[in-house]
């Protein structure tokens, strides 16, 4: 029915002549016989308004939709909002807000959104903003004249080509001249139930007064295009380079998309950007192309891009910078006329968490290419369905290097991750990076002073010791050359440090020492530590605590361990893991940390003590955590007598252990061994096969209680996650009595 046909039932019509009101109230009634009530007249209908109300969503205060209504799932008011960019996205937004349809309901949610009925004013042109919305047959915007279903214009958003431009606000232009001084109304439509952009972002509705506006809106268009849309791809055969190599432009300039989306323009990001709150990926210059983006682009994406063709020059290597790459991934030469892949290079240091996303330096030898034309491709194949990491992270491209410029970049490589001071606070991220530049298969050998062997830690009894003996495992070298210059420089305690005297050291203080020496090459040096504790009594293992600040005493069972100038990574300082300032319950200043020791989360491993015989009460504890931790103990000859393992483990409530949620938190396990008074042990602390969360955290070994613990009645104290909305708030962890269930 014609909405026209009531336009003049309004308030302002009331005193009309009794004729009128019977005539009314016949229609009415006959309206309610045939069913058609809600065809009557709506007395408090309010007039047309004279613009667009609230058309560019600044009116937000009260949390509602204000001059819109919103019908069925999608276009929720949280959708609102006021960022500069969605997914790395530049938003162009007119004022301080916008509607973003992916923070406004899931992608297949469905709905409208209708704007209040107005009348058309100024020249008849109305300008708007719109992004997303890339299947147009689902996604679009209509403008009807009050009454008629049929719409006057139908928008859509064919600028939206899900690679280049995807969330932009583009700028559309109407032209509704014909219809100015009619009553019209928008209706925003999502149908598309799929997850590709099935969505849509709206701003700026505007009636326009002059045709300079239209003039305006139409230039703003196509400068967005030529701003956002795919760039010439012009390339040089001949030269030896490529363009934009390490992306430094901040777009795409010199790499085409070669096919799907999981590589767009929204994927590169600042090399200051962090991941997982704080991870650096340690990259080259100011941009980088990261196929995550902090979880902005879906694993399940899958997509491929390529360099300009080059003529492979200088002695044809080629280095880059790698990360991710977990399976499915990698970057490939290929031949610049077949399209050949002639070489192709994966992330085989990949490892979750040590080396996840960060960037790793690696090199191509492609001397059998050199004077062919080629190109460079990076590729993401892995849907997602293989497991996590289905992206790829890259950067730097060097290509057509001499065998001097490679011998330089290893150089400066390494030299810049030995001179890194930022990393994480949950994860040592530079001992493991380190680890792996120091490791690294050269294709030339390094010319660099470097360890080759390293001194071991070692154990021994309080007294005097002649630690000189110990660098006879250290071994350096400068390039391929043996360097013998090798001496100790000084040994640390505590408070104290000792210079001299090194080949009768006074070890009667117990305890841990760190002994520094350097290796030496014309005026170049490098240095090294290893560290020696010093035990009064044989009753405690070894380093309990791991306060030495490694592994100092323990034995790693395990292959595949990190190792960083000799010293088994593992061992870290943090007092609270992620964003959310989680609790470790460490208990000094170190604790043994599963994240980082390099090894993967599905890994297992095991660390073994000294030796240790029990006395006093028979009682020991540990403190462990995560779902995977379990402590073995064992007589010296090698039998098991007890098995222990953690209990806590609970992913819920997250993040808030005082809530009964538990992840790496460790409790202080106590462990009832008095049978076995007397006797020699040892314990092996392991992370073992566990469903899901694999992960696992030890502390503080007492293997000394002259009495029992009263473990019913102790408890350690932390301060608890924390949200934006919860602050952190003092907990205790009790202590548990741990089963044997050997």
């Amino acid at each position: 029915m014609n909405k026209n046909f009531f336009l003049p039932l309004k308030e302002d019509k009331k005193n009309m002549k009794g004729f009128g009101k019977r005539l009314l109230c016949g229609l009415l009634a006959a309206c309610l016989i045939l069913g058609l009530a809600a065809c009557g007249p709506q007395e408090n209908t309010p007039a047309a308004a004279d613009d667009i109300v609230n058309g560019d969503f600044e009116e937000v205060s009260d949390g509602k939709w204000v001059g819109w209504t919103r019908q069925d799932a999608a276009f929720n008011f949280r959708g609102v909002v006021s960022d500069e960019k969605i997914k790395g996205v530049p938003m162009e937004k007119s004022g301080d807000y916008y509607f973003a349809g992916s923070a406004g309901g899931n992608p297949p949610m469905r709905g409208t959104l209708t704007s209040d009925v107005f009348k058309l004013g100024g020249n008849g042109f109305i300008t708007f903003k719109m992004g997303a919305g890339k299947n147009t047959e689902k996604v679009y915007v209509d403008f009807f004249e009050e009454g008629n279903d049929t719409p006057l214009a139908h928008v859509t958003n064919d600028d939206c080509d899900g690679i280049y431009i995807t969330e932009h606000l583009i700028t559309k232009v109407v032209d509704l001249s014909g219809y100015i001084g009619k009553n019209l109304y928008i209706v925003v439509t999502d149908n598309d139930d799929g997850t590709d952009l099935a969505y849509v972002n709206v701003d700026a509705f505007h009636v326009c007064t002059s045709d300079e506006e239209v003039s305006a809106a139409q230039a703003e268009h196509d400068r967005q295009i030529a701003d956002y849309g795919e760039k010439p791809f012009e390339e040089d055969e001949t030269s030896n380079d490529i363009v934009n190599p390490g992306f430094e432009t901040g777009d795409f300039s010199g790499w085409k998309i070669l096919e799907g989306t999981a590589l767009t323009v929204a994927n590169i990001v600042p090399t200051s950007q962090y991941y997982w709150e704080d991870r650096s990926v340690y990259g080259d210059g100011e941009f980088y192309l990261d196929g995550s983006n902090n979880g902005a682009t879906a694993e399940s994406l899958t997509g491929a891009i390529r360099s300009t063709k080059f003529t492979l020059g200088g002695d044809g290597y080629i280095s880059f910078m790698i990360g991710c790459g977990n399976g499915g991934s990698y970057v490939a030469l290929c031949d610049g006329e077949t399209d050949e892949e002639l070489i192709k290079v994966t992330n085989d240091a990949f490892s979750d968490p040590a080396l996840a996303l960060t960037l790793l330096r690696v090199y191509m030898d492609a001397r059998d290419y050199v004077g062919k034309v080629v190109y460079l491709k990076v590729v993401d194949a892995n849907d997602g369905s293989s497991g996590g990491f289905a992206f790829i992270n890259v950067d730097d491209f060097r290509v057509s290097l001499t065998t001097d410029q490679v011998a330089e970049l290893e150089v400066e490589q390494l030299e810049k991750i030995q001179n890194e001071t930022y990393t994480s606070a949950s994860y040592d991220d530079l001992t493991t990076l380190l680890n792996y530049y120091n490791n690294y298969p050269y294709p030339v050998p390094l010319n660099s002073l470097a360890f080759t062997a390293y001194a071991a830690n070692q154990v021994v009894d309080c007294g005097t010791v002649d630690l000189t003996a110990y660098l006879a495992d250290a071994a350096a070298a400068f390039g391929g050359e043996t360097v013998t210059d090798i001496a100790i420089t000084k040994v640390t305690h505590g408070d104290a440090e000792a210079t001299e005297g090194f080949d009768a050291f006074d070890m009667s203080d117990p305890g841990s020492y760190q002994v520094t020496y350097q290796a030496s090459y014309e005026d170049k040096t490098a240095e090294a530590t290893f560290t020696v504790i010093a035990m009064a009594d044989r009753n405690s293992v070894a380093n309990p605590g791991f306060e030495s600040g490694n592994l100092a005493g323990w034995t790693v069972l395990t292959d595949g361990w990190s190792v960083v100038e000799g010293q088994p990574a593992g061992v870290i300082s943090a007092e609270n893991y992620w964003g959310e300032g989680l609790p470790y319950n460490q208990a000094g200043s170190y604790h043994l940390d599963g994240w980082n020791n390099g090894l993967d989360e599905a890994a297992t491993w095991a660390v073994q003590s000294t030796n240790f015989t029990l006395a006093g009460s028979g009682f020991i504890s540990v403190r462990m955590g995560g779902h995977a931790a379990a402590v073995h103990v064992y007589t010296a000859d090698g039998t098991e007598i007890a098995y222990y393992k953690q209990t806590r483990f609970n992913d819920a409530n997250f993040p808030f252990v005082g809530q009964g949620g538990s992840w790496a938190d460790m409790a202080t396990y106590v462990m009832d061994l008095s049978d076995y008074v007397g006797q020699e042990l040892y314990l092996v602390l392991a992370d073992e096969e566990a469903e899901g969360w694999a992960h696992a955290f030890f502390d503080e070994v007492v293997t000394y209680y002259e009495t029992a613990p009263d473990y019913a009645n102790l408890a350690d104290t932390v301060m608890d996650g924390a949200t934006a909305d919860v602050p952190a708030a003092e907990i205790q962890i009790p202590w548990v009595l741990a089963e044997n269930v050997k």
